[in-house]
């Protein structure tokens, strides 16, 4: 984005003005806003300030209108640079599988980037796959100063256990890494939880329909199967 001012004389084509270039997107843009007048009629004082408010109103349009662009791409998809299996469909917030001051074994955890620092939400014994979710894009809307509404929008694209699978065979497999399947033990919680509720559900015939009673019957039986085994 630049504006750039032109003293008669100073270009070989004899243009005198403002010129306003702009780069969106990768398509350039610019408009040129010349001080020879129309007619004698308009002072040159008039023509002057006529031509210079034009000149900073398309560029601050031309602003506006890149600023907006930016931030529809960077809460509608992965920055360019973004490795392999890490994106989740947005900029700011990636995927990770690692051990640091807050996990002292190695977990999946998801990292909001912000100037090259990242604050890192682990998925253990302590946050859920969802909780840890909601812990990052909360971060995530208040470091990258996020509309609330696109937040709430965020929150609910919950990224699946499986992106985190593969995750673990692009490290292993192409990046030098050897993480085991245990790493995936705690993202794939809730999902296991909710297979066991469901089976006990059916086993129960719906007799119980609150969450915490068949939770619990759920882990009754998980207990007696481990103890005949």
């Amino acid at each position: 984005m630049a504006i750039s001012f032109y003293e008669k004389g100073e270009l070989t084509s004899g243009f005198h003005g403002w010129r306003v270039v702009a780069t969106i997107r990768g398509k350039r843009y610019q408009k040129y806003f010349s001080l020879k007048r129309p007619n004698t009629r308009i002072t040159q004082e008039l023509w002057y300030q006529y031509q210079e408010t034009r000149a900073k109103y398309y560029e601050a349009r031309y602003m506006a209108r890149s600023a907006a662009l930016q931030y529809l791409d960077f809460i509608g998809k992965d920055h360019p640079t973004t490795l392999p299996c890490r994106g989740v469909g947005f900029q700011g917030i990636t995927l990770g599988i690692g051990s640091g001051k807050s996990a002292a074994q190695e977990t999946c955890y998801f990292s909001v980037n912000k100037r090259g620092a990242a604050t890192k939400f682990y998925i253990d014994e302590r946050a859920s796959l969802s909780q840890a979710w909601e812990q990052a894009v909360k971060h995530w809307g208040e470091a990258f100063d996020i509309r609330p509404k696109d937040i709430a929008k965020k929150l609910e694209q919950v990224p699946s256990p499986d992106q985190f699978k593969s995750l673990r065979k692009q490290l292993n497999d192409h990046e030098g890494c050897d993480y085991q399947a245990s790493v995936l033990h705690h993202v794939y919680a809730e999902q296991r939880s909710q297979l066991e509720k469901h089976r006990a559900k059916k086993t129960t015939r719906g007799k119980l329909n609150e969450d915490d009673l068949l939770a619990m019957y759920a882990n009754l039986e998980r207990q007696v199967s481990e103890f005949q085994n």
